[in-house]
């Protein structure tokens, strides 16, 4: 199966409480992905059926030439769960968002979440009525009739 694109919609996107980590490597979003993971199991969290939010964060030039990339990721939890062990509470979302689905978004990853970045871009771009936010853009990661797919997120205005 291939992966396709939804159509652009506007969402609130309610405020997340997030406990979240950010790393700097190769595979940044399986490291970010394990620690997290590990992090909630030793809390007595699953992360089963939880929100969960990443985004790129930037790298170093040295970095980027050495084929490192950044990436943070963030699980939702509720207001009594106090962050430890490298990992930190913030607050993901807020505000008017241009949302955009990729269907089976690991099907061809590079081709279909860049795609879909440049197509939720466009469309901004296009848009009469909606300009950017210069707020952190997010993906989120659901379970799709046929396989993982992506919701990217970008802030938006009127």
């Amino acid at each position: 199966m291939s992966y396709k694109f939804s159509e652009v919609k506007i969402e609130e996107l309610p405020p997340q409480r997030v406990i979240c980590c950010r790393a700097i490597s190769n595979e940044p979003e399986d490291e970010v992905i394990n620690h997290a993971q590990a992090w909630l199991a030793q809390h007595g969290l699953n992360a089963a059926g939880r929100r969960r939010f990443g985004f790129d964060v930037p790298v170093s030039a040295a970095e980027a030439a050495a084929g490192m990339r950044g990436y943070e990721i963030g699980y939702t939890v509720p207001e009594d769960v106090q962050a430890d062990n490298g990992m930190l509470v913030r607050t993901y979302g807020g505000g008017q968002y241009a949302v955009l689905r990729v269907y089976n978004a690991f099907t061809a990853p590079f081709e279909a979440i860049g795609g879909g970045w440049k197509t939720l871009i466009a469309w901004i771009q296009e848009s009469p009525d909606w300009d950017f936010v210069h707020n952190l853009c997010y993906e989120e990661l659901v379970q799709g009739e046929d396989g993982m797919d992506l919701i990217l997120y970008q802030a938006v205005k009127k």
